[in-house]
């Protein structure tokens, strides 16, 4: 016949475990911060439910008997792996999970970061993986969900729930072929109108660089308009259309791609890129983990 555990409290196996260390009733009680008539009540409960004395009183302490010797044998490892589970400092560890973090960004994140990104984290978490989606205006949604982890964008969601923190600030610059017939070592603002531009789709959200673009005078010509930083790069790697994009990538890939780096024609402040990530993300040690490794990345990149 089968033990019933809605019979046991369950409680008391904490008790035992103390005697069974302490090898006194006074020391036990200290460990587990109980009273000792506590500790001898729970002892003639646990007495009475396993039908064995458990311990006898000698002039060195609590002896065991051979009962509580074989059941201490069986119960510390579980009561040990029961512990490390509910630990939360436990419930993460780098260099076993195979923990899938997914992130939403636009390709600016897979073009600077992604790479010592990776590079750092195998150096702790072998087998953790990262897979990036397109950020578009349904990240709040995607987050709340559980459907993305994290989110790595300049755009902040209208979401008071979303937790936020500025990953990096990132200057604008302007990119041009370095055989551009007009625009050598610098770029005016004349010569930034009369070139034709390539751009990415826009966005329900403005950044300081549409506020200067919506402004009287400041209209571009658009001659393309395509769908990822990679792309604009390429254009005008290979033609005469210009592009504003972040100075970081822009360096990154300015000699393979060889093109010119050049001030925007006016003072811009600089642009923070935010990590964002749900408030049921917070507390969770490999969330934790994986925003700090971020961070550090960036930190020990260096600046444009």
């Amino acid at each position: 016949m089968k033990l019933n555990l809605r019979s046991i409290d369950l409680n008391l196996l904490p008790v035992f475990d103390a005697i069974m260390d302490a090898g006194q009733l006074s020391r036990a009680a200290e460990q587990l911060g109980m009273s000792q008539p506590a500790i001898s009540a729970a002892l003639q409960r646990l007495r009475h439910t396993l039908d064995d004395e458990l311990f006898v009183r000698t002039r060195q302490g609590m002896e065991p008997t051979p009962r509580a010797r074989e059941l201490h044998e069986q119960l510390s490892t579980h009561l040990t792996g029961l512990r490390d589970t509910l630990n939360p400092e436990n419930r993460f560890d780098p260099a076993t999970s195979q923990r899938h973090f997914r992130i939403l960004s636009v390709d600016y994140f897979e073009m600077v970061v992604l790479a010592p990104l990776l590079a750092k984290l195998r150096q702790q978490a072998p087998h953790v993986v990262l897979e990036i989606i397109s950020a578009n205006d349904d990240m709040p949604d995607e987050l709340h969900k559980g459907r993305a982890d994290l989110s790595v964008d300049a755009f902040v969601a209208d979401d008071d729930r979303l937790q936020r923190s500025v990953l990096l600030e990132e200057n604008l610059a302007v990119i041009a072929r370095r055989e551009h017939p007009h625009i050598k070592g610098q770029c005016d603002k004349q010569q930034f109108l009369d070139a034709e531009h390539v751009v990415l789709p826009d966005r329900n959200r403005q950044l300081p660089l549409d506020q200067i673009l919506n402004a009287p005078g400041w209209q571009r010509r658009t001659g393309a308009r395509v769908t990822q930083f990679a792309s604009m790069l390429a254009v005008c790697s290979g033609s005469d259309l210009i592009a504003t994009v972040p100075e970081r990538l822009a360096r990154q890939y300015a000699d393979t791609m060889q093109l010119q780096v050049l001030p925007f024609p006016v003072d811009l402040p600089p642009v923070p890129i935010y990590m964002i990530w749900s408030p049921t993300q917070h507390r969770d040690p490999a969330h934790r983990w994986l925003r700090q490794q971020l961070e550090q990345t960036i930190a020990q990149e260096p600046a444009p």
